[in-house]
């Protein structure tokens, strides 16, 4: 397994996933069943993220990595993922909270430089740049940051 968490994102979350492809991660969007879902965490080491119990439990009894989200707001979706990665695997939430620009929040594919400032997917062609969005993807970062560590400081 990669020394940085990657994930496999339930239906019921396909924002979250794309915002953890923002912060730079790895996260495979999955819409087929709960028991492939399951088979594929397994032989890839992906942690899964889902505010499905069932699925959460029947994870769990594998002795597989699942992170359970309550919230339906994305700061406290990426808090609740950043609280379990800092518990589970020691990764601090700083760190995890801060974004690097690796990933296609489209089809999670690499992204590589194209020109100062610009950068293109290699599997989907999709173009990214720090444009004026950038502010509110920082903003919602850190307010993110924030129910992270009132999770962190409540456990």
């Amino acid at each position: 397994m990669s020394s940085e968490p990657i994930f496999i994102i339930d239906s019921m979350h396909g924002n979250l996933c794309r915002w953890l492809r923002i912060l730079g991660y790895d996260a495979e969007y999955w819409e087929g069943r709960d028991e492939e879902l399951i088979e594929r965490a397994s032989r890839t080491g992906r942690i899964i993220v889902t505010s499905d119990i069932g699925l959460h439990r029947a994870a769990f009894t594998r002795g597989l990595r699942s992170c359970l989200i309550h919230h339906h707001e994305i700061e406290s979706n990426l808090a609740e993922v950043a609280a379990y990665v800092s518990r589970e695997l020691r990764l601090p939430i700083d760190e995890f909270l801060k974004p690097r620009i690796k990933r296609c929040s489209v089809c999670n594919g690499t992204l590589s430089k194209e020109l100062e400032g610009i950068w293109r997917c290699g599997s989907c062609g999709q173009r990214f740049w720090i444009g004026s969005h950038w502010r509110n993807i920082l903003r919602t970062i850190r307010r993110a940051h924030v129910v992270a560590e009132r999770i962190k400081n409540t456990e």
